[in-house]
């Protein structure tokens, strides 16, 4: 009788309603809302994620009711159309999120979009308006976490909501929770990592023989390229992560300026087969140190790994991160896959963490 009581209180209207409205709705925003019908809003988790809003550049669509938004629907007119904005029947041209968030009080703003790491736009100034109104955002943008990250943070903290930000660090990786929570009670020393899976993939290749530029053109046909692929080769990508990741640990205020970056673009074939004759891999490797005097130094570089780093045996799709602390010593965590889904799935965990939890980062 008690698990029929719970199974029906799961499904009854005593779940905790949580609107939400996707900024973006490219490859990770479609997943997103895919995933939000295919899992009946997780109501197995107490609550019900609906989606009562979908924003691109060119327009939107919002729910008259909870209930009403036509999910399936809206992801075939997009891929149709291509921009919201003209979906028949539904998109009104030069919607902004607002709009939608402004009927639902208590709704929760997914940026899913591309994004300047300059400007952080298209997301920034509607994930500000969004804070502003008390708004909970979840990101999986990296822009508005690289232009504006304390300002955003301190904004979330007068407005009483919440930042979730794992889906912008790397997912499936769940590097932010580990070492956040992995070191509680410990000082957060060190980590690095290989943080960008494209890289990684272009860098096996060669080492098979294959031209850099062959390699490239790979990792194009198989989808995993950022849409500026400077981005991934240049190693920035991985920067911004360590960015990201180093201002939620240690200081929200560590800027840009102060990393050192460098890619794979000069690496060649013949010093990828001389670190393999000496029993190394080439791999591009995002760290970050903080000295006991508080400064933090973060890097991104193609470093030689013998076979006993944690970080030599990821395969072409898996990232991985180390982590040092003055208590706990040396810990590793590895990923799988990663994809529209992984980030889809992690900004799903984002909401729920806030729904979970007051204030702070959504951990």
């Amino acid at each position: 009788m008690g698990e029929l009581l719970d199974d029906h209180h799961l499904r009854g209207a005593d779940l905790k309603q949580i609107p939400v409205v996707v900024l973006g709705f490219g490859k990770v925003g479609q997943a997103f809302a895919s995933l939000l019908e295919e899992q009946g809003g997780f109501a197995r988790e107490g609550v019900r994620l609906t989606l009562v809003g979908v924003c691109d550049r060119s327009g939107g669509v919002v729910a008259n009711d909870p209930d009403d938004l036509p999910i399936a629907d809206i992801i075939a007119a997009k891929r149709t159309v291509g921009g919201l904005g003209s979906v028949p029947r539904l998109g009104r041209e030069g919607m902004q999120s607002g709009e939608a968030l402004s009927r639902y009080p208590e709704a929760v703003l997914v940026d899913a979009s591309p994004t300047d790491p300059d400007s952080g736009e298209p997301g920034l100034s509607q994930i500000r308006h969004a804070l502003e109104r008390g708004h909970s955002s979840v990101l999986a943008s990296k822009g508005p976490l690289v232009a504006a990250f304390s300002e955003l943070l301190e904004l979330a903290r007068l407005r009483g909501c919440r930042i979730g930000i794992s889906a912008a660090v790397g997912t499936p990786l769940p590097s932010l929770e580990v070492g956040y929570l992995g070191s509680r009670g410990s000082t957060l020393h060190a980590f690095r990592g290989i943080f960008n899976t494209t890289a990684n993939r272009i860098l096996m290749q060669m080492e098979r023989g294959v031209g850099y530029e062959d390699a490239l053109k790979d990792a194009e046909r198989a989808g995993i390229l950022e849409p500026d692929p400077r981005l991934d080769v240049e190693g920035w990508d991985a920067a911004f992560k360590v960015l990201i990741l180093a201002r939620s640990f240690w200081s929200p205020a560590i800027p840009v300026e102060s990393m050192q970056v460098q890619g794979i673009t000069r690496i060649t074939k013949d010093e990828l087969a001389r670190a393999q004759e000496s029993g190394q891999r080439l791999r591009l490797v995002g760290a970050a140190r903080q000295s006991p005097s508080g400064d933090v130094t973060l890097r991104v570089e193609v470093e030689p790994l013998p076979s006993s780093d944690p970080l030599y045996s990821l395969a072409p799709d898996e990232k991985g991160a180390e982590f040092e602390t003055s208590l706990m010593g040396r810990f590793f965590v590895k990923s799988g896959k990663s994809g529209p889904g992984t980030t889809a799935a992690a900004l799903v965990k984002d909401i729920l963490n806030i729904a979970a939890h007051p204030a702070g980062l959504a951990l």
